[in-house]
């Protein structure tokens, strides 16, 4: 763990009892993708530990935010491997030259309240609140499994365009490296094969477009 993630732990363990159990605080060193969090509490709420890997949004959360002033992002929508829903926000912890060297990060799992406002709002057809539409909007994917976080990632972002991989122009599968190479999939390990194999390319053609992109 760095030096500036040290001081965060009491701060962690502080926000976890005053939060309570149904929320998880997770410290991430960003040193390692595959193995960021050096420290949780409440880890009964996504099954994560220590060791495990960072998600696929704060990993693009820090790659789009590493040049920037932005302290944190509240309120974004999450969900476990298990399908239970929560309520995430991240805290970026920055070093002296205001690079990001790890993330503080809340998970509160409203997945009961869900499941009790749904049977609410059974007796109020015509009343939707704009709240209970966003809890819908899932945002990110918790997993404790850094193969399983490249391919939801990849298979995302692949299908954000209407051509299947056979048929992609160069243009086409441009774009989709660059998309790739923007949100950090590049930086997890075994992510070039898995690429390799939906886009069924080779994989020094796969290199050669993260070096296009990258220029």
């Amino acid at each position: 763990m760095n030096q500036y993630l040290k001081k965060f732990v009491p701060i962690a363990d502080f926000l976890g009892e005053v939060i309570g159990s149904n929320t998880e605080v997770i410290l991430h060193d960003i040193t390692n993708y595959e193995h960021s969090i050096v420290h949780i509490i409440n880890g009964h709420i996504s099954n994560r530990k220590i060791g495990d890997p960072i998600t696929d949004l704060v990993l693009e959360f820090i790659l789009t935010e590493s040049k920037g002033d932005k302290k944190f992002i509240c309120n974004y929508n999450s969900k476990t491997d298990d399908g239970k829903l929560l309520y995430s926000s991240t805290f970026f912890i920055r070093n002296d030259k205001n690079a990001i060297v790890g993330a503080l990060c809340l998970n509160s799992d409203y997945h009961e309240f869900k499941k009790s406002l749904s049977f609410i709002t059974s007796f109020l057809p015509n009343y939707i609140d704009d709240k209970i539409v966003s809890l819908n909007n899932i945002k990110e994917n918790l997993s404790s499994n850094p193969q399983e976080l490249t391919l939801n990632k990849i298979d995302s972002i692949i299908n954000q365009f209407d051509v299947v991989p056979s048929r992609m122009t160069t243009d086409e599968k441009t774009d989709v490296m660059a998309a790739l190479n923007d949100c950090g999939v590049f930086n997890i390990r075994g992510s070039v094969q898995e690429v390799a194999k939906k886009l069924q390319m080779s994989e020094p053609s796969i290199y050669r477009y993260i070096k296009k992109v990258s220029l």
